[in-house]
């Protein structure tokens, strides 16, 4: 869902009344803004105009309203106001009123736009590689630009989506030693507009480690009452050839693999991070384990027991 904002930011108008009889006693309205049309567009602004009012006290004020947000202008020398952030393809009725500090409002002038649909892809990303293991990859890219708040990402590798993948699938996991794969990255809008990457080629070394990292220890940690989270830490394993910082570590809950979005890399803790959930309610048994960069995985650690009451 796009926020919508405006030049000047929507405020509630609080205007306290002159004192004086003659104040009190004005009934006369402005009179109702001429001409109110739009003068430009895109997909997603929107310029109004009008010709402006008259009232007899010499002091008024513009209110704009439309049939999605609430807007107010409260300015008098205003004739022309540019809206940012509208909807794609989306049709809006625009309403404006003048008022007076009397409180004494014009008759109101509407136009209806409809703004176009968005057919503008995003920029297209530029992908590298970072690092390369036998059974892991790490590649990055630039972030693509749109008019769209958001931006989703896809890796292909010899033209098949990766699922299953880290950080965005910006960690590739679970490759063949001694393979060759063509990489590429999507980059799709809200309105499903979707530019590509330029391709890049990675080969994974042949496995030559065969050595499982060691177990995490001390694995410890308490239940998050109410929210089915867990908050979790270990001592770090130790590898004969990846450093710490390559180590994965993965959750076990009641023997099954977790969701790929509560491994992690290089860390000893997820305290903070809410990146381990039970799978429901009651008491559940976790361990973690260690995964080296040729895949070797460690066996795991001592069992953790957490009782989450309340989820």
């Amino acid at each position: 869902m796009r926020i919508r904002s405006v030049a000047v930011a929507a405020i509630v108008i609080s205007l306290a009344l002159p004192a004086g009889a003659a104040w009190a006693a004005d009934t006369t309205p402005p009179t109702t803004p001429g001409n109110f049309r739009v003068t430009a567009s895109t997909d997603t602004t929107v310029t109004l105009s009008w010709t402006s009012s008259s009232d007899n006290s010499g002091t008024f004020y513009y209110i704009l309203t439309d049939n999605h947000y609430y807007i107010s202008y409260p300015y008098r020398t205003v004739t022309s106001i540019t809206l940012t952030s509208l909807m794609p393809n989306t049709t809006y009725v625009f309403t404006l009123k003048a008022f007076d500090d009397a409180r004494n409002y014009s008759a109101a002038a509407t136009v209806s736009h409809t703004t176009p649909p968005d057919t503008t892809p995003p920029t297209p990303p530029v992908l590298s590689s970072v690092y390369v293991l036998p059974a892991r990859a790490q590649v990055a890219w630039t972030a693509a630009v749109d008019t769209s708040p958001f931006v989703f990402y896809t890796v292909f590798a010899n033209g098949v989506a990766r699922t299953g993948d880290m950080g965005g699938g910006r960690i590739l996991l679970n490759l063949t030693p001694a393979t060759s794969y063509t990489l590429q990255v999507s980059a799709r809008d809200l309105y499903g507009n979707t530019s590509y990457s330029n391709i890049i080629t990675i080969t994974t070394p042949a496995q030559t480690d065969f050595t499982p990292p060691s177990a995490p220890t001390g694995f410890r940690g308490r239940a998050d009452l109410g929210s089915c989270e867990v908050y979790v830490s270990w001592t770090a394993s130790t590898d004969n050839v990846d450093p710490a910082t390559r180590l994965l570590y993965r959750y076990r809950i009641d023997g099954q693999l977790s969701s790929i979005g509560s491994w992690m890399i290089g860390r000893t803790s997820n305290v903070g991070a809410n990146v381990l959930e039970a799978p429901a309610e009651g008491t559940h048994v976790f361990t973690v384990e260690a995964v080296d960069g040729s895949g070797n995985v460690s066996t795991p650690s001592n069992e953790l027991t957490l009782t989450n009451p309340d989820c």
